[in-house]
C-alpha cells in the first residue's frame, strides 16, 4: 500500500491523511522484506551496488523504494550529540513516525546561513510536511527515548544542490549536486584526496573550470592544499561565473593572503 503513495503524483496533504490510517510499522517492514527477497536471487556483486545505491552516508538513510516521482527511505537517529553536519533535503517531504514518536528541530533556510525555529514531535497521528526549499530539519537523537527508525517519503527537486551547515555556527560551509555528472567527479575528488594520490592535484587543475560549482571549489580546496599562491591565481577566473555562493567561500582565502 505504501508504494502506492508515490506510484504518482498525489497532493501531500492526501498522502500525509493516507499515512494517519496505515500502520507504517508494517508497511516499512514489508518493503524489508520486498527487498530481502529481491537480493536473495541476486548475485553478490549486484546485492552489494544495490545497498551502495541504496544508503547515503552523508546523511545516514537508506532508500527502501523510489520511482520517478519519489522514493521512501528511513533513517536512525544520530548519538546523543548533535550532528557533525546539517544537511538540506531540497523538494518536499512527509515525516512521519514508525514505533515511537520523535521530535525535530527546523530552521528557516538562508543563503549562507540557518535561522533556527520551531520544534515539532511526530507520532503516528501527526506527520509533517516539510518544504525543503525553505527548511531544513535535524532529528539527531537527544535521549533515550527516541525511536531507533524515522520515516521519510520524500520527493525531491533535483534541479537543488544539497547545502551543507555546521551545526554551531549555522553557516553554510558546502554544497553537495544532486546532478549525477557533478557528483560522480566529486566523489572522484574526494577518493583521490583520501588516498592521497600524486595525480590528484593534476586532476583538481582540470576540474577546477567544471561547470558545476561544487566540483570547482572541491578542485580549489584540493590545489589551495597543495600550493596556496598557485590555488589563488585562479581565483579571477573563478570569480567570473557570478556565483554568489562560491565567492562567498573564495572570499575569506582571499582576505587571509
Amino acid at each position: 500500500m505504501i508504494k502506492n503513495l508515490i506510484a504518482t503524483r498525489i497532493p501531500l496533504e492526501r498522502i500525509a491523511e493516507k499515512i494517519k490510517t496505515l500502520d507504517m510499522t508494517a508497511q516499512i517492514k514489508q518493503l524489508i522484506a520486498d527487498l530481502d527477497s529481491q537480493n536473495q536471487v541476486a548475485t553478490a556483486q549486484s546485492r552489494r551496488a544495490t545497498v551502495m545505491n541504496m544508503t547515503n552516508p552523508h546523511t545516514g538513510t537508506i532508500t527502501l523504494h523510489c520511482t520517478s516521482v519519489g522514493n521512501i527511505s528511513i533513517k536512525a537517529p544520530a548519538s546523543n550529540t548533535a550532528s557533525s553536519q546539517l544537511y538540506s533535503v531540497p523538494g518536499q517531504s512527509i515525516l512521519f513516525a514508525l514505533d515511537q514518536p520523535f521530535e525535530i528541530q527546523q530552521y528557516t533556510l538562508n543563503t549562507h546561513q540557518l535561522e533556527k525555529t520551531d520544534t515539532s514531535i511526530i507520532d503516528n497521528c501527526n506527520p509533517l510536511i516539510i518544504d525543503g526549499n525553505r527548511t531544513l530539519f535535524d532529528y539527531s537523537q537527544r535521549d533515550e527515548k527516541q525511536p531507533a527508525l524515522i520515516g521519510r517519503i520524500n520527493f525531491p527537486d533535483r534541479s537543488a544542490d544539497i547545502s551543507v551547515f555546521d551545526p554551531v555556527s549555522l553557516r553554510k560551509t558546502a554544497w553537495l549536486p544532486q546532478d549525477n555528472s557533478a557528483a560522480r567527479y566529486l566523489v572522484s575528488l574526494e577518493l583521490l584526496e583520501t588516498i592521497q594520490d600524486p595525480e590528484g592535484v593534476r586532476v583538481a587543475g582540470e576540474l577546477i573550470f567544471h561547470y558545476h560549482p561544487a566540483v570547482a571549489w572541491k578542485a580549489f580546496q584540493m590545489l589551495y592544499r597543495a600550493d596556496p599562491q598557485n590555488a589563488l591565481s585562479y581565483v579571477p577566473s573563478l570569480k567570473k561565473r557570478e556565483d554568489a555562493r562560491l565567492d562567498n567561500l573564495l572570499r575569506p582565502l582571499e582576505l587571509a593572503a
